[in-house]
């Protein structure tokens, strides 16, 4: 039974997603599921409850406003890291306030732990898209890895400063990406590598866990660069050009 919910002696509970449990109006429902007309005349707040409410309104009202501030905080704590946010800069963002704000996350370290764990998924959902109809060679799926990631860098600056650890200073505990992240990345680069060695595409005496760890790493480097714009360590599309035909050549089978 929904919290908030009454019941006459001998009426059945609610059904889920009755109006008197979905919206909180704390009435007995007819065993139609309806209102009975006492409750429709006593109702202190003058509300029609004969009248059926939108399913759903206000839970989708709530998740817009949540889906607001996790936004919000994702591009600050990618520009100015945990400890230069602040909550109220956060909910500023969000155009809420910041006792609403509050309503859905405990404290600024819940918000953080929030954001990141989102971001990272996104990271790993758009560097293993799913591929065309139509098979692909190893290379061509190591480029694709390569170039997604890097733009996703781009466009989600969280990423890149956890990435270079600069996210979380000033917060207890890890601000970085997490290790198993790392290890997950590294493997399946290696496991494309394993496949196109088996396929006869890539060179046989390739040290695929070695060559793994190389591409990351430039991966990495090119998303931090694009985070810290240092005009001594450039990049652009021409860099990530360059990269990915660095790789193509150094694993491709001659």
């Amino acid at each position: 039974m929904a919290p908030g919910t009454r019941t006459r002696a001998g009426s059945p509970p609610a059904p889920v997603g009755a109006v008197s449990g979905r919206l909180g109006i704390g009435r007995s429902p007819r065993r139609d599921g309806g209102a009975s007309p006492d409750d429709a005349a006593s109702d202190p707040r003058g509300r029609d409850l004969q009248r059926p409410a939108r399913p759903g309104g206000r839970r989708a009202a709530s998740e817009r406003r949540r889906e607001a501030i996790v936004r919000s905080a994702a591009r600050r704590f990618g520009e100015r890291g945990f400890a230069g946010t602040t909550v109220e800069a956060i909910a500023a963002g969000a155009g809420v306030s910041n006792g609403l704000l509050y309503q859905f996350f405990r404290n600024k370290e819940h918000l953080f732990e929030v954001v990141v764990d989102r971001v990272l998924r996104e990271w790993v959902r758009a560097m293993v898209a799913r591929e065309e109809p139509e098979p692909r060679s190893a290379a061509d799926r190591l480029e694709g890895l390569f170039r997604r990631s890097y733009h996703f860098a781009r466009s989600h600056p969280l990423l890149p400063a956890l990435l270079c650890g600069e996210a979380g200073r000033g917060r207890r505990g890890t601000g970085s990406v997490a290790p198993e992240r790392v290890v997950a990345h590294r493997a399946h680069v290696a496991r494309i590598l394993r496949e196109g060695i088996e396929s006869g595409e890539l060179a046989p005496d390739l040290d695929v866990d070695a060559v793994a760890d190389v591409i990351c790493t430039l991966q990495v480097e090119y998303s931090v660069r694009a985070y810290r714009r240092d005009p001594l360590f450039p990049v652009s599309d021409a860099h990530v050009d360059a990269a990915v035909r660095f790789i193509r050549d150094a694993v491709t089978r001659r």
